[in-house]
């Protein structure tokens, strides 16, 4: 005879796989986003939903889910946290043995959880896996199709996997991609500064291998509302909120110096993580590679000259162009 604590263990069976779900007035896509994720043709998985106290239809559409769907819990914040804050509640509510954060204006292809984690089921030491990427607008319109070339990243040498995930242009689109849930613990998660996707991404790269499946899978959507385009790309100010609410509320919001900040953080995701003096040296030198791949040399010095002198970033750009020859807002590039 089952026993009444047997059942409710049976009851509450650990997901394979935990995806995180933060959401601030997200009404115009979330519920595409969720319908593609309930269409996965792997069906062992939970989703988490953290609702940062929306103020539109956001709660509506996801309370009429969670009742069409157990798989799906829904939790709401009493205030608006900020977004570094939540995406990282959506990871300490995960239960699963893989995690994946989705964005609410992104899709998934129906095989996307199929494939992932059957490749990180046959690479046990593999920490993410990456996928390639659809890019497509505000109606669905595919807008090209791509993989992120992030070469080393499968290597057993943490110096080389941290240079595949730093000194190549990419958009960050891999920080959505399919974790080891217990590769993430103890990193920084989201981070409360803008480039934080970026430092998780040298951070998890420097725990361990990285694998790929170079389908595009993944639907990455491009629209005028994004963050990149609507906050970090023009009011620098509001990007502080964004990032944390609650820290925004306690302190003047400072001048933004992107790289700068990723930079010095990139080094200390280094001593924190690498403890072989022979390999941390070996990540050093690509830390030090990186100033001169990309432009960063001359990122660092508009940095620290506009946030001196506002005025100064159109004519940096104008100078930079000229000079140059790039335009770092162009698809799959950092934030100019």
């Amino acid at each position: 005879m089952t026993s009444a604590a047997d059942q409710m263990q049976s009851f509450e069976r650990v997901p394979s796989v935990t995806i995180g779900l933060p959401v601030y007035n997200g009404e115009n896509y979330l519920a595409k986003t969720i319908e593609s994720v309930l269409a996965q043709t792997f069906g062992d998985f939970e989703v988490v939903i953290c609702d940062n106290a929306s103020t539109d239809r956001t709660q509506t559409i996801c309370e009429e889910f969670a009742r069409q769907d157990s798989r799906i819990r829904y939790f709401r914040n009493e205030r608006n946290l900020g977004a570094g804050p939540n995406y990282d509640l959506c990871y300490a509510r995960a239960r699963g043995e893989f995690f994946k954060w989705a964005a609410h204006d992104d899709l998934l292809a129906p095989t996307y959880l199929e494939k992932t984690v059957a490749l990180m089921a046959a690479n046990p030491d593999a920490v993410l896996c990456c996928v390639g990427i659809t890019e497509i607008g505000p109606r669905d319109e595919v807008l090209r199709a791509y993989t992120n070339v992030l070469p080393g990243i499968d290597s057993s040498s943490p110096a080389r996997r941290l240079a595949g995930m730093i000194l190549y242009r990419h958009q960050c689109e891999d920080f959505f991609g399919l974790y080891r849930r217990k590769a993430l613990e103890g990193s920084d998660l989201h981070g409360l500064y803008a480039g934080s996707d970026r430092v998780l991404l040298a951070e998890i790269a420097l725990r361990g291998r990285c694998v790929m499946v170079q389908e595009p899978l993944f639907l990455h959507r491009e629209h005028n509302d994004r963050y990149t385009r609507a906050v970090l790309l023009g009011d620098r100010k509001k990007a502080v909120g964004w990032q944390d609410a609650e820290g925004a509320r306690k302190a003047k919001p400072k001048a933004s110096m992107f790289y700068w900040v990723v930079y010095k953080n990139f080094w200390r995701v280094v001593n924190k993580t690498i403890k072989d003096p022979g390999a941390r040296l070996a990540c050093y030198v690509r830390l030090l590679h990186w100033w001169f791949v990309d432009y960063h040399f001359p990122d660092v010095v508009k940095d620290v000259l506009t946030a001196t002198y506002p005025p100064l970033v159109g004519p940096f750009r104008a100078v930079k162009r000229a000079f140059f020859g790039v335009d770092k807002q162009r698809p799959g590039s950092l934030p100019s």
